[in-house]
């Protein structure tokens, strides 16, 4: 079996990416599951911004998820906690399939800590995703950049921040991101 990691900014793809690659599965009688954690407000069940979706279960953690499945789906993973891969460890030594996809930087451009430690679980596949820019529409966004009332917002927010309508959010290029 295969563990797949998919990472990039918000907008780019990432969830379709995941349900390209995990819902297939499902017509090959496998049993499929698709997670998600309870902190992400924005969806009810995994979905794109193309508008694809699939059923998914909402977990506080990953240890919540029964074993009794051949193929993992694991969407916004950069919310979940840092211990939480110590799951997706023991499923990998297990051989399920798993595809896992979320942010890799937080809008401080730092690397999410759950996200080192799947990293270091040496992932088969890696799709690093980008997204059109927000400012300048060209394709290379990498970074997500958090606005308050338009203003980027560069410290004193948490590495994870929900999307829930308190703040607003942008993916940047390179050229285009503001950082402190």
């Amino acid at each position: 079996m295969a563990y797949t990691l998919i990472l990039g900014p918000m907008k780019s793809g990432k969830s379709l990416e995941l349900i390209a690659r995990v819902a297939p599965y499902q017509f090959a009688n496998k049993k499929v599951v698709f997670v998600q954690p309870i902190k992400n407000v924005r969806d009810g069940t995994v979905s794109s911004r193309a508008g694809v979706g699939a059923k998914s279960i909402k977990v506080k953690s990953l240890s919540e998820v029964s074993s009794h499945f051949d193929v993992i789906g694991i969407d916004e993973v950069h919310m979940f906690d840092e211990s939480d891969y110590k799951i997706v460890r023991r499923w990998v030594k297990d051989g399920k399939e798993l595809v896992v996809s979320g942010l890799d930087l937080d809008y401080r451009t730092k690397m999410i800590p759950i996200i080192v430690r799947l990293l270091e679980l040496k992932p088969d596949k890696i799709i690093n995703k980008q997204a059109v820019c927000d400012i300048c529409k060209k394709y290379n966004a990498i970074y997500g950049q958090i606005l308050k009332n338009g203003e980027p917002i560069l410290e004193g927010l948490p590495a994870v921040v929900p999307e829930d309508g308190t703040y607003e959010y942008e993916v940047r290029c390179r050229s285009c991101h503001i950082a402190k």
